[in-house]
C-alpha cells in the first residue's frame, strides 16, 4: 500500500481565505522552559486542507459530529481538470468524459494543479471552479464528497455559493485546498478525509490522503 498525502501544512502565515482569520499556533510549553512540548491552536473549521458539512450552509444539515464515518473514506476517481485555469469554468461536457467511472466511486477529486499557487498571491485570484450544471450532475452522481485542489466549489466572486448549496444540500461533503492531485493521474486508489469530531461542526481540518493498492494496480496495468 502506498499513501500519498494530500494536505498542505498548518503553520503561521498560511493562506486563508479572504476576510478569515489566520490560525494563530503557539507553543505554550516548551522542551527549553517546561521538559514537554504543548501547542495551542486557534483556527477556523475552514482552515487549510478542510471539509464541509452540511451544517456550514443548512441549520439542520449533518455535523462533523454526526456523519457515520463511512462517509469520510471510500473508492475515489480523479477527474483531470489541468487544461482550466484562472478566470474559467469547468464545464459538464468535460466531466461528462468521466461518467463511467463516477458510476464506481464515492469520492470525485478535481485536479487542476491549482495547489503550485499555494502560498503566493494568485492562489485566491479567479481560480476555477465548476460549471453550474457541472456541479448538479456531481450532486446527482451518489458520491460521499466532491474534493478540489482550489480553495471553493464557487468562485471568488459568488455571494449566493450555488455550488456549496447544490452539493451540500445532498448531504455530499466538500474538501477544499487540497495538494499533489497530479501524483494521481490515471491511478486506482482510496481516499480519506476525516475531520475533528466536532459537535455541531460545520467543517474541519483534515489530513487527506490517498491509498494506492500497488499489487491491484500492477495487475491492471
Amino acid at each position: 500500500m502506498k499513501i500519498i498525502d494530500l494536505s498542505h501544512p498548518m503553520k503561521n502565515g498560511m493562506p486563508v481565505y479572504p476576510d478569515d482569520k489566520p490560525p494563530s499556533i503557539q507553543k505554550d510549553l516548551t522542551h527549553d522552559k517546561d521538559g514537554v512540548q504543548v501547542i495551542r491552536l486557534s483556527i477556523s473549521t475552514h482552515t487549510g486542507t478542510h471539509l464541509d458539512t452540511p451544517r456550514h450552509f443548512f441549520a439542520d444539515g449533518k455535523t462533523t459530529g454526526n456523519i457515520d464515518l463511512k462517509n469520510f473514506f471510500g473508492r475515489a476517481i480523479l477527474i483531470d481538470c489541468r487544461e482550466f485555469g484562472q478566470h474559467q469554468q469547468i464545464p459538464l461536457s468535460h466531466i461528462l468524459k468521466f461518467k463511467e467511472k463516477l458510476k464506481s466511486a464515492d469520492f470525485a477529486l478535481i485536479c487542476t494543479a491549482w495547489d503550485q499557487h499555494w502560498e503566493t498571491a494568485i492562489y485566491f485570484d479567479h481560480f476555477p471552479v465548476l460549471s453550474r450544471d457541472a456541479a448538479e450532475f456531481l450532486a446527482r452522481a451518489n458520491l460521499k464528497g466532491i474534493g478540489l485542489d482550489f480553495p471553493s466549489i464557487d468562485g471568488i466572486d459568488s455571494t449566493n455559493y450555488p455550488n456549496h448549496n447544490l452539493v451540500l444540500k445532498k448531504g455530499i461533503i466538500i474538501i477544499e485546498n487540497l495538494t499533489n492531485l497530479g501524483t494521481l493521474i490515471d491511478e486506482t486508489f482510496q481516499f480519506s478525509a476525516f475531520p475533528l469530531k466536532i459537535s455541531d461542526g460545520d467543517g474541519s481540518p483534515v489530513r487527506a490522503v490517498a491509498m494506492i493498492d500497488l499489487k491491484k494496480n500492477e495487475i491492471r496495468k
